[in-house]
């Protein structure tokens, strides 16, 4: 952990956090906007960043908070993950030239699913990295 302006223990899972949660917020406001904002459904993946932005920024504001902060994170981004695999099917047939019935839908579930993916990816390596350094 590196120290922050005032000298308090910074932590990268919670700056990590934030930031997928605000590119999850503009992808979800895109996608409602893509759509004509015809659905609260496409705001999703916007629901999810609010969330994770929140718990980041928590976590980096008090040492208390840490721990809590980063299990909200970690749970947000395993539901976001798995929720946005059912898009999986479609991108596949997107990608290989066939038509779906929403596919600004399926792009920002499979984006959806890489961020979150991603975010979880970092937060075990992360971890274990600090129980190496630790013991």
């Amino acid at each position: 952990m590196e120290k922050g302006r005032e000298g308090r223990r910074v932590d990268a899972t919670g700056r990590v956090a934030s930031m997928i949660g605000v590119i999850l917020i503009v992808l979800g406001v895109a996608g409602y906007l893509a759509t004509g904002m015809a659905s609260v459904t496409a705001l999703i993946p916007a629901f999810l960043g609010i969330i994770l932005f929140v718990a980041g920024w928590a976590g980096t504001r008090s040492e208390r908070a840490r721990t809590p902060a980063l299990v909200v994170s970690v749970l947000v981004a395993a539901l976001g993950f798995f929720g946005s695999l059912r898009g999986l099917g479609d991108f596949v047939t997107l990608v290989s030239g066939g038509t779906v019935e929403r596919p600004v839908a399926t792009v920002a579930q499979i984006l959806t699913a890489l961020l979150c993916l991603g975010f979880l990816t970092f937060v075990v390596r992360w971890v274990a990295g600090r129980r190496r350094r630790l013991g």
